[in-house]
């Protein structure tokens, strides 16, 4: 385990450094099954898991170093949906039966654990699921539909929020291939494999995780995931940035490389500042995981990330002009992936009223009499 600020940044180094490696090697692959044994064998699906549930004991800002590599390649695998969202949230359960074999066998990359909490009629209000459990006989029966679960395509176990028979929030673990469960896969807008599902089913009470605060334990695993995303979306935009970059120096036009143009060298020193931007906030959230400002610094990551990646997809496409909608370069496959990241969790205006909601009194307080004045 990193004990201070030099070893674990030397860890995150060498982490982003085995994974660029290895995502070369997997080039082209989509046979997420086989990459999720090989990073299982690399030992990354344990990294934000503790040592007393089997894990490595680090966190998120280990796996973020990963997921940048993943944007940097555009490898949109769903490890970020696993390892930082669905294995976390499992390990804050009761350490026993059902979650101690489940937890050992992710990190084995031999199951595949994500959260379906997302539902069609919620938007991005987190607190709106309309999932219910009902006893019957000895379990539970689950009336559930999810949306854009991510991952939900290769996972074998959901993670489904729902509601008790007195209103309060609980997680069910519901196997993916049980009767009852109906799984639509559909590709998103960047190509990222998402599914709807659809479960009626009996599960057993044991099935049920064991929670302190379950309602709690999601909000901050959709946060890991918010962060996550963004910290893939920073990898890709580092791409996209370079690529334009080395486009500019290379394109001629009347007799020099467009990037003498003094207009197009203020715009990409706008991209060069949007990216650092988008890289400290995403940094800065990482840091703070498991401070009480986690919330508030993923928030910030997602807007001000948010707002980089849009700025960079859209610049990176017009200075490379009309080849760069082409399926051919792969800056219009760049452009899609940030197009979707910034949405990722949540949008713009979500994270805005979220980071609101999560101000200090004092700053509030503040707010409304310069408002009132």
């Amino acid at each position: 385990m990193a004990d201070t600020l030099h070893d674990r940044q030397d860890l995150r180094a060498a982490l982003a450094e085995s994974a660029s490696r290895l995502i070369a090697a997997e080039a082209g692959s989509s046979d997420w099954r086989r990459m999720f044994a090989v990073m299982a064998e690399a030992g990354w699906l344990g990294l934000a898991v503790g040592e007393d549930r089997g894990g490595h004991g680090l966190g998120v800002g280990e796996l973020a170093m990963l997921m940048r590599a993943l944007g940097a390649a555009n490898c949109r695998m769903p490890l970020g949906a696993v390892a930082g969202v669905g294995l976390p949230l499992l390990a804050q359960a009761a350490h026993e039966g059902l979650v101690r074999s489940l937890i050992a066998s992710a990190i084995a990359g031999e199951a595949l654990p994500v959260l379906a909490h997302q539902e069609a009629a919620a938007g991005y209000a987190r607190g709106h699921v309309d999932a219910a459990l009902t006893a019957e006989g000895d379990g539970w029966r689950l009336k559930a539909a999810k949306v854009a679960v991510e991952g939900g395509g290769v996972a074998d176990h959901f993670l489904v929020s729902a509601r008790l028979p007195d209103g309060s929030l609980t997680v069910i673990v519901a196997p993916a291939t049980m009767q009852g469960v109906e799984c639509g896969i559909y590709a998103g807008i960047d190509g990222r494999q998402l599914a709807n599902i659809s479960i009626d089913a009996v599960l057993p009470a044991d099935n049920i995780l064991a929670l302190d605060d379950a309602a709690a334990a999601i909000d901050t695993a959709l946060d890991r995931g918010a962060l996550l995303a963004m910290a893939e979306a920073a990898g890709a935009m580092r791409t996209l940035f370079d690529d334009t970059l080395a486009y500019l120096n290379s394109r001629s036009q009347f007799g020099q490389p467009i990037g003498r143009f003094q207009v197009l060298q203020h715009r990409a020193v706008d991209m060069s500042i949007a990216l650092e931007e988008a890289e400290a906030v995403v940094d800065a959230a990482a840091d703070s995981a498991g401070t009480d400002g986690f919330a508030r610094s993923v928030a910030v990551a997602k807007v001000v990330g948010g707002r980089s990646a849009r700025l960079i997809a859209h610049e990176s496409v017009q200075m490379h002009g009309g080849i760069g909608i082409t399926e051919e370069l792969r800056v219009s496959h760049y452009f899609r992936s940030l197009v979707a990241a910034e949405n990722q969790y949540g949008d713009d205006d979500a994270y805005r009223a979220r980071f609101a909601a999560l101000a200090p009194a004092r700053l509030t307080t503040i707010t409304a009499k310069e408002q009132g004045a």
